[in-house]
């Protein structure tokens, strides 16, 4: 794993049916950093992640990960560099055992199975779940759910890890051991979100958006301590800010 830089260059992105996603997004994320993502619903996070990894094409601008530049020809090396846990575990998780999700990616690139095996043991130890390796994903709650999609893109060695709402479903014990886990990855990590609190205790710089636009970038603590600017993008400063906390 070698963290990776991404450069972001004027980007606009518009659905079918009209929609303008993104409106000439421009950003710049150092290798190593946790960078949150947050905004309103409908605000472009979730767009702007798929084109970290080349699920959505770039239509008009630039993006790169590393030294690569992001187009149709190079789309199958950005997932391999950017691992992304999506907002529902069950998209990521429909395998039979828990082992098996894990093992599917590495399997389909073609990895030699005593290398897979390694990386599945090796994936499932790193987020704490060697224990339901052998259970179904269906019995198993949120937040193992949501450890174990971790695992599952964890196990391509990714340098990138890209996460949408990865606190949505859990209850306070699970998303209290999802933000530990979150603190100790050395990756690049980007994470959108609407769990403010998390955001505060993971990362150290954020990006908000509203209505395609980067509206405000900078250290946390100064962008979401600013009121004003919360109030105007839908956002609320949040309590961890205003209040002592334990953690």
């Amino acid at each position: 794993m070698n963290p990776m830089a991404i450069e972001v260059r004027n980007l606009f992105f518009s659905y079918p049916d009209g929609t303008e996603a993104l409106r000439g997004v421009s950003l710049n994320i150092e290798p190593g950093s946790a960078v949150a993502l947050v905004g309103g619903n409908g605000a472009g996070k979730s767009t702007l992640l798929l084109h970290l990894n080349g699920y959505l094409p770039v239509e008009r601008g630039e993006v790169r990960i590393g030294n690569t530049r992001i187009t149709r020809e190079t789309a199958a090396l950005a997932r391999k560099a950017v691992g992304m846990v999506f907002q529902n575990p069950d998209d990521q998780l429909f395998m039979p055992t828990v082992a098996e999700d894990v093992a599917f990616g590495p399997l389909n690139a073609g990895w030699p199975a005593a290398e897979v095996q390694r990386q599945v043991a090796s994936a499932l130890a790193r987020v704490g779940m060697e224990s339901v390796r052998d259970r179904p994903p269906y019995r198993l709650s949120a937040g193992e759910k949501r450890a174990v999609a971790i695992a599952t893109v964890l196990a391509m060695s990714p340098d990138i890890l890209v996460m949408d709402e990865p606190s949505s479903y859990l209850d306070p014990r699970a998303r209290r051991r999802l933000i530990t886990l979150l603190r100790s990855f050395d990756h690049t990590r980007i994470v959108a979100t609407h769990d403010l609190e998390m955001v505060v205790e993971v990362c150290s710089r954020v990006i908000v958006m509203d209505a395609g636009r980067v509206v405000a970038d900078g250290p946390v603590g100064d962008v979401l301590d600013n009121e004003e600017l919360m109030l105007a993008h839908g956002l609320e400063r949040p309590h961890i800010l205003r209040h002592h906390h334990p953690h």
